[in-house]
């Protein structure tokens, strides 16, 4: 091996990535797009816009999906709710529950039965109603095993959304 191969310093390998439009490799990493992509070598928009970018698109994103949340359930609600009839059954409580929809969009809803005078950590349950009409009342009855099997006065919240 000769004196001058061994005292010359290596090139240094310029770090590359794919241009950011036809993937192709080998673009400099102060480039963002390759020679066939900009051939005029036009300026290319630097990492602050295309980050800028990529935030307004989702920002954007976030409020068209409130703007169509809301449209959504706009109209949904209030619900009314009373318990109606508590019936022991072997295991069970059979529980007569009537929803009202005041709305004006038909729903059906999640209701929360609890025993009354209810108890801050005491036993709840979660019941869907069926389907309720804009500004009708359904009657349905709901298979309860939270509150065992003896007749409680029992409590009942519908939340609109």
């Amino acid at each position: 091996m000769s004196q001058n191969a061994a005292t010359t310093t290596p090139r240094g390998i310029e770090p590359t990535h794919p241009c950011i439009r036809c993937g192709r490799e080998g673009v400099p990493a102060d480039a963002g797009l390759c020679e066939q992509c900009n051939p005029l070598e036009l300026s290319q928009p630097s990492a602050t816009q295309m980050h800028g970018i990529a935030a307004v698109g989702i920002v954007l994103f976030v409020v068209v999906l409130a703007v169509a949340g809301r449209a959504i359930i706009s109209g949904i609600g209030p619900f009314g709710a009373s318990v109606v009839n508590v019936v022991p059954t072997s295991d069970a409580l059979a529980v007569t529950i009537q929803v009202a929809n005041q709305g004006s969009s038909a729903a059906s809803m999640t209701c929360y039965v609890t025993e009354s005078p209810g108890e801050i950590g005491g036993p709840r349950q979660t019941v869907q109603s069926p389907l309720v009409q804009p500004g009708q009342s359904v009657q349905f009855t709901a298979t309860l095993t939270q509150f065992g099997t003896e007749a409680t006065g029992l409590a009942i919240d519908c939340p609109s959304p």
